[in-house]
């Protein structure tokens, strides 16, 4: 009997250690909010305002393709808005553009845009260092670029 409560003890503690194991692991997050406004742009466009702000959202739908639904929600931006991307630079600095993300024309405030894209490179290295990646819009008058934010800043 008593090998039985030893052996009843130690598979508790096995599977409550498990359990603790699990949990630690948490799944990889299904959904990214960048919150951009236009100090944080590079370089700084003059016309733009504290004002200017606006959120890119991505939801994860498959993690093997790296298909990704994007909506974007913009406010207060100068001019006629005329494109927006996924770039690859550390905050402060201006990098390549990776993933066009299409602005519905005529759209200056609200959602000016939603769409998909395939991309499982971007998808990895985007969970690999979120950091090194930012989202902008541009417009007529701020054409390299009104608002920005990087991921990572705001959870995942």
């Amino acid at each position: 009997m008593k090998s039985l409560v030893i052996a009843v003890a130690a598979a508790g503690i096995a599977l409550g250690a498990m359990a603790g194991q699990a949990t630690a692991e948490q799944p990889a997050p299904d959904t990214f909010i960048v919150v951009m406004n236009a100090d944080n742009e590079v370089p700084h466009c003059g016309p733009s305002t504290d004002a200017a702000r606006g959120v890119a959202i991505f939801h994860v739908t498959s993690e093997a393709a790296g298909a990704v639904t994007w909506q974007l929600v913009e406010d207060d931006l100068p001019g006629t808005i005329t494109a927006a991307h996924i770039h690859h630079a550390v905050a402060g600095v201006a990098g390549p553009v990776l993933q066009p993300l299409l602005p519905t024309p005529g759209d200056e405030s609200g959602v000016i845009g939603t769409g998909t894209f395939t991309n499982p490179t971007l998808l990895a290295a985007i969970r690999a260092t979120p950091a090194g990646f930012y989202v902008n819009v541009h417009s007529t008058v701020c054409p390299s670029g009104v608002i920005r934010g990087q991921f990572g800043d705001h959870g995942p």
